[in-house]
């Protein structure tokens, strides 16, 4: 009962399978907060800890489905990051608790600046929280410095792990001041092809031996994305009245604006040196009112550069006209990791993802790329879209992944988090149909018990015979809950507002054409339900009706209606029916 009630997510499709199926993946992120990371053996590797990306995915599941505390968890969470844009690996028991690395690996993961911005984001458009934004925070301080490359030798225990300035007074910063150096600083970290290096690794920790040449395209365009968000971020601020905002007065080294720099590599690097050496040991603790304006043109310019180098240099052509795709990476020897090897083809699906999520790839080419992961990853029978097409090589110049057998974990396995990504990036470019194929092939084969031999939910990954690995060390449940109810049935959070905009496909509604999904929205419970009697595809139908507990709701460009903060504020604690007619 106890679990029941914290689970307050129902589905309602045509299939009663799936529905249940959705209540364990559901479920399954607060199995993974108790078990992921634990040293028993069918959950893979580890203590009992959390990683960095943990504590950042763990709070989209908590944000559409018990969302109280979750501001106070975003805002200590962000205590783990430097001055530098790094951020502690080492996390502690409870919220904002993290330890210095006393072992003198300095790892540094290159994803890791990206997804505090998503989850802080999705956070404010659930909530209508911009205020989170000027939050004080400290800055995590250990030995590490000049991102990962330098021991800083006047750090001590005595010091602590907290930032300080000149003076010696713990330095904070607001959450945006946190989050501007975050992803500034990463746009200057970059390999000889002007894209952000790879380092210890990218969101796939086996590609971990290519630290001083090895660049990571698909990351650079996630990137490009966020600067895009934390731009419209700003311009939200300002269209609730601030103009400026207070931040350190060393963050200005970043933000320069001079295009023509943005080319050179040797340029990059000496802005970021200089900026790391500014803050070596202390900061000087002076701040200046930057204006938000200014700022989100500087995230745009950088932002619209990446994407058009991105296109212009990292797009293959197939061998068929209908196919291409977007290469991922470039290994220690500085090159090319996809393409045609030797009459090969090598492809990778995280490159696809985040080209797709960061509005890089355009939709002629999404449909290439479609297409060409369809032809070259696709294996329905193990779950869906592999990771990676077999290079057939030893690839050490690249990472560990590629000693493992093909199938088989990052090397080419059904890796669940990286295709539930794809289904989402897809999803928000519009490709509904594509999108589910992804989704669904996952979920038949988690409830195909013969082959995958899991308990209901979502494994981290399908080895090469489909069987479910890991259960709960993936954030893929997180994504996977994420996606169904803000892309499939389209219930989110504007800026605090709910936005209603559904992209079912006509196979998902029952014999009745019905559809729904019952979910928590600012402290209120709504029961969503799509009447499609036509049965009509996405992209077909529009929204002819609709009402909240029979109050007729504005329809906007016959595809979505918005209920405003005030108005759900005004309704009583009961579940609240609101029906949508599409024709």
């Amino acid at each position: 009962m106890y679990w029941k009630k914290q689970v307050n997510v129902d589905f309602h499709t045509q299939d009663p399978d799936f529905d249940s199926y959705m209540k364990w993946v559901s479920f399954q992120p607060f199995l993974r907060r108790l078990f992921g990371c634990s040293f028993l053996p069918h959950h893979d590797y580890g203590r009992g800890g959390r990683g960095w990306r943990d504590l950042w995915q763990d709070c989209l599941s908590l944000l559409l489905m018990n969302p109280q505390n979750v501001g106070a968890m975003i805002e200590k969470n962000y205590g783990g990051v430097r001055i530098d844009g790094t951020n502690a690996t080492i996390i502690g028991d409870g919220d904002g608790n993290f330890i210095a690395d006393r072992n003198g690996i300095a790892r540094v993961w290159m994803d890791h600046a990206l997804w505090p911005l998503i989850t802080t984001s999705l956070y404010i458009n659930q909530t209508g929280d911009i205020e989170i934004l000027k939050k004080q925070v400290p800055y995590f301080k250990d030995a590490q410095t000049m991102r990962g490359t330098e021991i800083d030798t006047l750090w001590n225990d005595a010091y602590g792990n907290k930032q300080r300035t000149e003076d010696g007074q713990v330095y904070t910063g607001s959450v945006l001041e946190h989050i501007l150096i975050q992803q500034l600083a990463a746009f200057y970290d970059v390999g000889v092809h002007n894209i952000y290096r790879l380092r210890g690794a990218d969101w796939n920790d086996a590609l971990d031996m290519a630290a001083e040449n090895g660049e990571s395209v698909a990351f650079t365009c996630a990137y490009a994305g966020n600067l895009h968000t934390l731009a419209s971020i700003l311009r939200l601020m300002e269209s609730a009245g601030e103009t400026s905002i207070p931040l350190s007065e060393e963050i200005e080294i970043l933000l320069n604006d001079q295009t023509d720099m943005f080319d050179s590599v040797s340029e990059k690097k000496k802005v970021l040196t200089e900026y790391a050496k500014s803050c070596r040991h202390n900061l000087s603790g002076r701040k200046k009112n930057f204006s938000l304006s200014t700022l989100a043109a500087n995230l745009i310019q950088k932002s619209n550069w990446l994407t058009n180098h991105i296109r212009s240099q990292e797009w293959i052509d197939g061998k068929d006209s209908e196919e291409g795709w977007y290469n991922s990476y470039y290994d220690n020897h500085g090159e090319a990791v996809e393409g045609f090897h030797h009459e090969q083809v090598r492809m990778m699906l995280t490159g696809q993802v985040f080209s797709i999520m960061g509005n890089v790839a355009t939709d002629a080419q999404i449909r290439k790329i479609v297409k060409s992961a369809d032809h070259y990853l696709y294996r329905k029978e193990i779950g869906g879209y592999r990771l990676n097409t077999d290079f057939q090589e030893l690839k050490f110049d690249m990472g560990r992944m590629f000693g493992f057998a093909y199938g088989e974990k990052e090397n080419g396995a059904v890796f669940s988090h990286m295709a539930v990504m794809y289904a989402n990036a897809l999803y928000q470019r519009g490709f509904a149909k594509e999108g589910w194929k992804a989704l669904r092939s996952l979920s038949d084969t988690a409830l195909d018990f013969d082959t995958s031999h899991i308990y209901p939910g979502i494994p981290e990954y399908f080895r090469s015979d489909g069987r479910g690995m890991y259960h709960y060390l993936t954030g893929a449940a997180s994504w996977y809950l994420f996606t169904m109810i803000t892309e499939v049935f389209g219930v989110r959070g504007v800026f605090g507002n709910l936005l209603v905009h559904p992209k079912l496909l006509a196979e998902q509604f029952d014999e009745a054409g019905t559809a729904s999904v019952s979910v928590t929205f600012a402290g209120k419970q709504f029961h969503v339900t799509y009447r499609n009697t036509d049965r009509k595809d996405y992209g077909s139908y529009h929204i002819a009706a609709a009402d909240c507990d029979k109050t007729a709701i504005e329809i906007v460009e016959d595809s979505h209606i918005m209920i405003s903060r005030e108005f759900i504020n005004n309704l009583s604690s009961d579940l609240h029916e609101i029906t949508v007619t599409l024709a």
